[in-house]
């Protein structure tokens, strides 16, 4: 099943460093730039650990992580750019932490299958399985976005689109996976990076493209000149991590060689 695969993956995230339940930074440390790795770590990848740049000061950030209690499991971390509000998964609930004051907000969904939040923290995203009837599995991943802080009725939620992975624009939006071009080698429609439409829930315009290749996991770069992807086998969710001009949809570069890497984060 495509929900459990997604959740096997081994999520990294780049930052100034991240939550244990209990862990709060303050000031400076909160806006400190980039410059600590954050992964699953441990039995069955239950708990979240962090580790420098230079491979000092390994530190396990949580403790009561599971490794046969699914709900208790902490999974998919996801930072702002200023690394003052984490999102994150225990279980199948979606969290957010203010780093800055320790509050936790949540569970702002029950049924998140992948956490992202937006470059200026004000958005959190997840996917979500929708009942269809027209698909084989009868059922689809969607992605949906809610206000970080759970302002609002049921959070602001706004469901935008059937994709397996999506990531945050700069501005905000989204960028999804997407079936695009009709490949005749492996008799499939090739996965695309698309620019959602917010109001349609379908696709404004494609950003990057591959015919041979599927795209997915979208992350764009800080100055939103570079599109990290998953670059893959048609039908695979795992491959090589490449870059892609975001105003051109050309490839940049290959960064490894796979076939087992997905995720990228900035």
């Amino acid at each position: 099943m495509l929900a459990r695969r997604l959740l096997r993956r081994f999520w990294v995230v780049l930052a100034a460093g991240m939550l244990a339940s209990v862990l709060v930074v303050s000031g400076a440390d909160a806006r400190a730039p980039s410059s600590v790795l954050v992964y699953s770590c441990g039995p069955g990848f239950a708990n979240l650990c962090q580790v420098n740049a230079n491979g000092t000061a390994q530190t396990r950030l949580t403790k009561n992580g599971s490794p046969t209690v699914y709900a208790m499991k902490y999974l998919s971390p996801s930072l702002s750019r200023d690394g003052t509000k984490l999102a994150y998964l225990l279980g199948y609930h979606l969290y957010v932490l203010n780093r800055r004051t320790g509050k936790r907000t949540g569970p702002i969904a029950r049924n998140a299958m992948l956490a992202r939040i937006s470059p200026d923290g004000t958005k959190v995203g997840d996917l979500e399985e929708f009942p269809d009837a027209a698909v084989p599995l009868g059922w689809v991943m969607t992605a949906c976005v809610f206000n970080s802080n759970g302002s609002g009725p049921k959070a602001g939620r706004n469901c935008e689109g059937s994709t397996g992975s999506f990531g945050f624009a700069n501005d905000n939006r989204l960028l999804a996976s997407v079936s695009d071009q009709y490949d005749p080698t492996h008799d499939r429609y090739d996965k695309a990076i698309c620019l959602l439409d917010p109001v349609t829930s379908g696709c404004d315009s494609f950003v990057a493209s591959e015919l041979g290749h599927d795209l997915s996991d979208p992350a764009l770069s800080p100055n939103g000149q570079l599109l990290a992807v998953t670059r893959s086998v048609p039908g695979q969710i795992e491959g090589a991590i490449a870059l892609y001009d975001d105003s051109t949809g050309t490839l940049v570069r290959t960064l490894t060689s796979g076939p087992s890497d997905s995720g990228p984060v900035w």
